[in-house]
Order: C-alpha cells, then sequence, then structure tokens
C-alpha cells in the first residue's frame, strides 16, 4: 500500500458539509452559532467513547460557519481545532493517517474535491510518508489537538464517563452502536462545580443556548420540511433540559470539586482567566 499521501487545500467547502467536533472551550465561544451536544458512541462490554460537537439540521447540508460562496467565516476567528486538522484525524495515530486520507481520498463527501492524492505531486505538499505525518504545520496542529483532547478527558471526560455509566445502552454483539447524542448538561453539571466562575459561564452558556435553539427550532417551522422534524423534537428536548439546569445553575452554588488550583485550571480551560 503506498503511505505517501499529498494534500493541497482548495477551499471548496466539501469537508464543510456538517458541524465538526469541537471541543467545550470552542462551542462556548460560538455558542450563538452552533448547538452543541454530547456524542456517545456505545462499544463493546459496556465502554463507551464520548465526543463534543456542532449540531443542526441535517438538511441544510452544510456547517452552519460555511459562507454562502463556500468559505468559512470563522476561518480566522477561532476556527475549531478540528477543522485545522483535516484532513488528518486525531483520532488515529500517525502511522494510520494515510489510511484515513486514503478513505477520505475516495469518500463520497470528496468528489471532486481533487485535494487527496496518493503519492508525490508536483502541485501539492507530502502531508503523510512512510508511516508518519511529515508535514510540520499538520504535525504540530494534530499535536495540540491531542493535547486538547487529553485535557478535556481530565477536566470533564472521567467524571461524565462515571455518570453515565449504566444508563448507556450496550452496543450490538459484534459491533459498536450508533451516536447517541445528548445536550451538554452532564459536562456542564461538572464544570460547573470547579468554581463560581465556571458555573456563571456555564449558566450564560446554557441561556445563550436556549436562544438559540429557539431561533433553530422557529426557522424550520418556517421552512416546514418533513426531514426537519426529528431534529426539531431532539432540539426542544435540549431547551427543556437546559431551562432545567438554567434554573438549578441560577439557584445553587455547586459544591466546588476540587482545590483552588483545580479550579484556576478549569477557569483557563474555558477561556475566563484575565476577564
Amino acid at each position: 500500500m503506498n503511505t505517501t499521501i499529498s494534500f493541497a487545500c482548495s477551499a471548496c467547502g466539501k469537508c464543510c458539509n456538517s458541524p465538526p467536533m469541537m471541543t467545550v472551550p470552542e462551542l462556548f465561544h460560538h455558542e450563538n452559532l452552533f448547538v452543541g451536544t454530547l456524542g456517545v458512541r456505545p462499544g463493546a462490554a459496556g465502554a463507551f467513547d464520548l465526543v463534543t460537537q456542532g449540531l443542526d439540521y441535517p438538511a441544510n447540508g452544510a456547517c452552519p460557519a460555511r459562507g454562502p460562496e463556500g468559505l468559512c467565516n470563522i476561518h480566522h476567528h477561532h476556527k475549531p481545532a478540528m477543522c485545522r486538522t483535516v484532513p488528518l484525524d486525531p483520532f488515529h495515530t500517525d502511522a494510520t493517517q494515510h489510511q484515513v486520507l486514503l478513505h477520505r481520498h475516495t469518500g463520497a463527501g470528496y468528489i471532486g474535491a481533487e485535494c487527496i492524492a496518493p503519492g508525490e505531486r508536483e502541485d501539492m505538499a507530502v502531508l503523510v510518508a512512510n508511516g508518519a505525518v511529515v508535514d510540520p504545520g499538520y504535525r504540530q496542529q494534530l499535536h495540540t489537538h491531542r493535547q486538547l483532547l487529553a485535557e478535556e478527558r481530565d477536566l470533564w471526560g472521567t467524571a461524565v464517563t462515571h455518570m453515565l455509566r449504566g444508563q448507556v445502552p450496550p452496543a450490538p454483539q459484534g459491533g459498536s452502536g450508533g451516536m447517541l447524542t445528548l445536550p451538554l448538561v452532564p459536562i456542564l453539571s461538572v464544570l460547573a462545580a470547579w468554581s463560581e466562575a465556571c458555573r456563571l459561564r456555564c449558566l450564560r452558556y446554557v441561556q445563550q443556548q436556549c436562544a438559540l435553539l429557539d431561533r433553530q427550532i422557529g426557522l424550520a417551522l418556517q421552512r416546514k420540511r418533513e426531514q426537519d422534524r426529528a431534529v426539531t423534537a431532539e432540539f426542544r428536548t435540549y431547551a427543556a433540559a437546559y431551562r432545567r439546569l438554567a434554573e438549578a445553575l441560577a439557584r445553587d452554588a455547586a459544591p466546588l470539586a476540587g482545590s483552588a488550583r483545580d479550579g484556576a485550571r478549569a477557569e483557563a480551560y474555558l477561556g475566563l482567566t484575565g476577564v
């Protein structure tokens, strides 16, 4: 198998066909643009993986940040790490990135993009070769992205996993289950307990998400598309869950989950330092 893959982004927008996976700080920063969701993918023996990402009506066929000309409207304004890492995948090892690229190269979503090519091309830069990411910019981005994901696991991932254990249905025998999508309530409940500043920031996020969900549902009702119904029902469930959480966050200061140092770290993670 050819493990040398070249790449050149043409800014065609084909990879921007849906909201991306996003870290919680990214979702907080773009709280008026992306509906945040917690994705839970069941695995074998009761295990499951957690990811956070944006959620939108699939019928829209694009990321909410993509403009009418196909370009990213937040490219220079806190562009998500996943979008900076594409076409690579931080959840795969460097040694298997060529498989990720070859899959994208032949995938239906990339037809006509011609941004990925096996082997070397004069008009493209070599991205991976001999089981390694050779482009220094992408190699650094992969490293940075993986550090962000590790911080998420530490600050809320482990706690949310314990919270959801026993509540996630197991995957079918011999395979993995489909992705379950939930509002960010479990994550926000964990983060709000790190410090008073974190609690207030989580409350603001919930309030902004409720307003965004109301707008999204209103637009869907105006479109009157049959394919929007399932997502509208899901968004209504999110809004109800967030309003209940908002009442709790506004009413009660949760017991702090750790030391002042832990709280300061969580505040830095949410971008609250100096705010």
